[in-house]
Formats: structure tokens, C-alpha cells, sequence
């Protein structure tokens, strides 16, 4: 028997719309300046979180010369559930903000979730669909309740005019768990941590290195970008318990033909001992972090989280073509198609080198992405899996 997760997480339309047609303003002895604001509202039903409703949007403020890909872009998201979901984010990037060559982003959060899934640790983890009915003894059996709130903040420069850059980042982040959502039955969590709920303070600093060739930051045609990271939380800094994370990321993009790009991505994560479980789902990146192993933001097809260990390996691939590109109340707009192939696995422990590519877990589908200006992405994927008949994401951008 196979999950659907339909049933969890629906989104039954989205539309694209310009908040604002784009705002010019230039001078003779100054370069052009734009400002571009544009929107995705999104209307959804998920079984857990009942009906959903939200706006995500963009703007960019843009400047002629060499200010690619923006001067710097603000991401509002607001998002509610009928059945307790919440988040409330801003995001800002500013490559060209800053003098000297920094690029500055901020990411600051309030995430609510009364009920996220856990179904236990190690890449053998059992789940059995008939421990989740909803009208049953634990029915939120393989949940748990966090919420999360944040402030993050990241630095980079390139080095001598090169390719590769430094970053050094740090966040503030408390996250409030309840290990038995609604105080129904039990749980999985429960049983593994404890039903004891409390907040976990995970502040942290982390520091690395950036190589980017990619010839532009959205849906890229050719190049590279690669990086390695280091995270430590500490108790010095205020967190409740000591760990370190090391997160290593390759994407690499290969023009096939004029419209057709191939992507790919390996993502390998080792944590230390001592990190909170909830922290096990998170995967560090250079920009905005991500949930795994599972999910829209890893291995699609999968459940969200469906396997949590000190370890981590993503493996994804993509085919991506671009059908066609048409004008429409004086913007541009394109629309492309893509196929992909999503493999991972997680360890107890630390990655295992010898075991990367052994007991993998798969998930497989393709999507269709609307895009619009130079930036703004608007993309639906569905996949499927051993685990799920169809599981179906819509958001903003591609997945690498």
C-alpha cells in the first residue's frame, strides 16, 4: 500500500499576476533603474492542515550596467491553514547594496506547525499507513507540533575579483516543540525523544566558500556553483546544545541545445552528535535552507521528511526545456517543461562514502515552470514514489 500525498498537500490552483508593471526611472549622467514587483497567491487543501490560502511575492529592484542579477529583491510570504499552519517570512538579498563587493541577505521567520511529519530515524525507517487514521486512537501518529521562529543573516565576497567567494553567516533561532500535536494519542516523536514539550534555542555561526559560474542565478543555462559549508552552534552563543554541521553542494548546468539545459545536483550533509532531532530535517545552504530527506526541496515524490539521520545524501537530476516565449500586457514571458529524477538516502551516523550510491530512495516526475521578466519563476512539479501515488508542489523558482 502507498501513501497519496494528495491527500496531504493539494494545491488546487495558483495564478501569476503583476502587482505592478515595471517602474523606470533614469537620468542622463546615471544608469536606468527599475523596479519590478510581481505575485503568486495560492489556494490549497491538505488533510492534515485543512484548507490553505497565502500570497508569496517579489520585488527587484534592478540597475543597467554590471548589477546582474539585481541590486537587491524583498520576498514577502504570508500563508495560513484552517488546521494550524503559519508562516510569516521576509527574505531580502542585496548583491549590490553593500560597497566593497558584499552581497548581504537576511531571512527572518515565523513558522508554525501544528502538525510536521516524523516517522523515525535511519534510512530503513517503517511507516505503515494504518497507524494514521485521522479518526483513530493516534492520529497524528507519525507528527509531531514545531514553531519556529528565526533570524538569519549571511555575508559573501568574492576573492580578488575571482569566482570563488567567502561567506560568513550566523542566525538566532528558537523552535517550540510539542512532541504529541493536540495532545492526541502518541507519536513516533514521542516515543523517540520524549512527550516532554519545550523550546530549543539553536543559535549559530557558520563560514565558507563559494565557487559560482553559473551565467545567471535564475533557471542558468550553463556553469557551476559549489560550495562548502561549516556551521557550530554553541552553547557560548546561546544555544541549548553543542553541534557541528558540514554541508557540501554541487550543481552543475550543461547546455544541450539552444533550448534544452541538463541540471544536476549531489548535496552530502554530515551533523554531529548532540543536535535537537528537528534539527536533523534542515539542510544548510548558501542562501535559504531547505527540509529533507523528502519533500518538494529534496527528493520530490517522497513524503516531506519521509527519513532523518546524521547523514545526508541528495542526488537530483533534471531535464529542462524551454517550449516557448511569448509577450503579454508588455511583459515577457516564457514557459518551460522539465523531467527529473530525485535519489537519496541518509546514515545513523556520519555519511558513508562507500555506501553513497546503495539503498537509495527515488522519486520521479516533471513539472511546468511560467516565467516571467528576468527573475520570476512560477513553477508546479509532480512526482511520484514507492511511498506516494502523486505529490504535487507548487512555488516559486526551480528547485536548484
Amino acid at each position: 500500500m502507498t501513501r497519496t500525498s494528495v491527500g496531504r498537500s493539494v494545491p488546487l490552483f495558483a495564478l501569476v499576476w503583476a502587482l505592478a508593471p515595471p517602474i523606470a526611472a533614469s537620468a542622463q549622467s546615471g544608469p536606468t533603474e527599475s523596479l519590478e514587483v510581481s505575485g503568486l497567491p495560492a489556494v490549497n487543501f491538505d488533510s492534515d492542515e485543512g484548507f490553505g490560502y497565502g500570497v508569496l511575492a517579489e520585488l527587484y529592484r534592478y540597475r543597467s550596467g554590471d548589477f546582474a542579477p539585481y541590486v537587491w529583491t524583498l520576498q514577502p510570504k504570508i500563508f495560513f491553514t484552517t488546521r494550524g499552519r503559519r508562516d510569516l517570512t521576509l527574505f531580502f538579498d542585496a548583491p549590490h547594496l553593500l560597497p566593497g563587493g558584499w552581497r548581504m541577505d537576511v531571512d527572518l521567520g515565523d513558522e508554525r506547525r501544528i502538525a510536521t511529519p516524523y516517522y523515525g530515524l535511519g534510512n530503513a525507517s517503517v511507516y505503515d499507513p494504518g497507524r494514521e487514521d485521522p479518526d483513530g486512537p493516534d492520529p497524528h501518529y507519525y507528527d509531531f507540533g514545531r514553531h519556529r521562529r528565526s533570524l538569519l543573516f549571511n555575508l559573501q565576497r568574492p576573492i580578488a575579483g575571482l569566482r570563488l567567494k567567502v561567506l560568513f553567516g550566523g542566525g538566532l533561532v528558537s523552535t517550540r516543540i510539542t512532541p504529541v500535536p493536540e495532545q492526541l494519542g502518541s507519536t513516533v516523536y514521542a516515543v523517540d525523544v520524549g512527550a516532554t514539550e519545550r523550546t530549543y534555542w539553536t543559535n549559530y555561526l557558520r563560514g565558507g566558500v563559494v565557487w559560482d559560474t553559473r551565467d545567471r542565478e535564475s533557471a542558468p543555462r550553463r556553469g557551476v556553483w559549489t560550495e562548502i559549508l561549516l556551521q557550530r552552534a554553541d552553547r557560548s552563543l546561546g544555544a541549548d546544545r553543542g553541534f557541528t554541521r558540514v554541508t557540501f553542494a554541487d550543481r552543475r548546468y550543461y547546455s544541450v541545445t539552444d533550448r534544452v539545459v541538463f541540471a544536476h545536483r549531489y548535496v552530502l550533509q554530515g551533523t554531529s552528535a548532540g543536535a535537537p532531532l528537528h534539527e536533523l530535517q534542515r539542510v544548510e545552504m548558501s542562501l535559504k535552507p531547505a527540509e529533507g530527506l523528502g519533500g518538494s526541496r529534496t527528493v520530490r515524490g517522497l513524503p516531506k521528511n519521509r527519513f532523518v539521520g546524521r547523514g545526508m545524501l541528495v542526488w537530483n537530476s533534471e531535464l529542462r526545456w524551454r517550449a516557448t516565449d511569448f509577450e503579454a500586457a508588455g511583459r515577457s514571458f516564457h514557459i518551460a517543461l522539465s523531467a527529473f529524477l530525485d535519489q537519496g538516502r541518509v546514515w545513523m551516523g556520519g555519511v558513508r562514502f562507500d555506501e553513497l550510491f546503495s539503498d537509495l530512495h527515488r522519486g520521479y516526475g516533471g513539472g511546468v515552470h511560467l516565467g516571467m521578466g528576468e527573475n520570476f519563476v512560477a513553477s508546479v512539479d509532480a512526482g511520484r514514489s514507492s511511498e506516494s501515488d502523486l505529490s504535487v508542489y507548487i512555488g516559486l523558482g526551480y528547485l536548484y
